[in-house]
């Protein structure tokens, strides 16, 4: 079950990357107009139509009294895709001695639907209700700004995200933010648009340690080497490869361990400087 759920630490913190769908997908879409030759030698595989281990997933921090999530998985359409582990978060969570109600705050790169999906779920009377009650949901305000005002009206990314917020924002349960902030203790924002015009990634510290954890600021390792490798879903690509060269220059800088939720689990590493710009150096387990 590793794939599934594997705990690591940093400093003296706990964290557990959860999974909530871990499929062998086809890559191409994340390299959108780069040449295959290219992304498939720097990625190991001998075809672009080769599958390699992807993951769904989420992030639980236990600290201070806080169980904390980084995002929310897929939900019911990983479960309908049939792949390991799809759709199973609410078992991972019990796996880690975590009930729903339980869960104090839920922190969001951004609000695609395979990040947002157990946030609001159906009931078996068929009723939508929150998963996390007593949960407060960190959304950066142009994030939460953007699915409410900007985006294009009855696309189906606009109504996951609405199905996913409006219970929430009902029920007062919604506190946003602006730019590089503390959110929690020992959890800082740092702002990476592009993906979303308010995708953001994190920083949680312990003891002198530290992880950045990058949500679709980076959907493979391979990107901090390869910042202009842009993933076709990517709404603004000049913006996120700034925010990829931004990821890739703190990493280094700061010395950052880092992971992100489409890696499988469980993916570790570090961003170095080299000559060419920077290489990403997996740890090994």
């Amino acid at each position: 079950m590793s794939r599934l759920f594997e705990k690591f630490t940093v400093g003296s913190q706990e964290i557990i990357a959860l999974s909530d769908g871990a499929p062998e997908r086809a890559l191409g879409g994340f390299f959108n107009g780069v040449d295959p030759t290219l992304w498939t030698a720097a990625l190991g595989i001998a075809s672009p139509d080769e599958g390699v281990p992807f993951n769904f997933g989420t992030f639980l921090i236990r600290s201070g009294g806080r169980s904390i999530l980084i995002d929310s998985g897929y939900g019911a359409p990983a479960k309908a895709m049939g792949i390991l582990g799809g759709g199973e978060l609410d078992l991972r969570l019990a796996e880690a001695g975590v009930k729903p109600g339980e869960i104090t705050d839920v922190i969001h790169t951004h609000l695609h639907g395979d990040h947002i999906g157990w946030n609001v779920v159906t009931d078996a009377n068929g009723k939508e209700v929150v998963t996390f009650p007593n949960a407060t949901f960190h959304i950066a305000a142009k994030e939460l700004d953007y699915w409410q005002n900007g985006a294009p009206k009855g696309e189906e990314r606009t109504e996951t995200a609405a199905k996913h917020t409006v219970p929430i924002a009902a029920a007062g349960h919604i506190k946003t933010f602006d730019g590089d902030v503390e959110v929690l203790p020992g959890i800082t924002a740092f702002a990476t648009p592009g993906h979303t015009p308010g995708h953001t990634s994190y920083i949680v510290s312990s003891g002198g340690a530290e992880v950045l954890i990058v949500g679709d600021a980076a959907h493979h390792p391979v990107h901090f080497e390869h910042h202009d490798w842009i993933p076709g879903v990517d709404l603004d690509p000049a913006e996120s490869t700034r925010s990829r060269g931004k990821l890739s220059a703190l990493a280094a800088d700061r010395g950052s361990m880092v992971t992100g939720g489409h890696f499988p689990i469980l993916t570790l590493g570090y961003v170095r400087r080299v000559p060419e710009g920077y290489r990403w150096e997996g740890i090994g387990r």
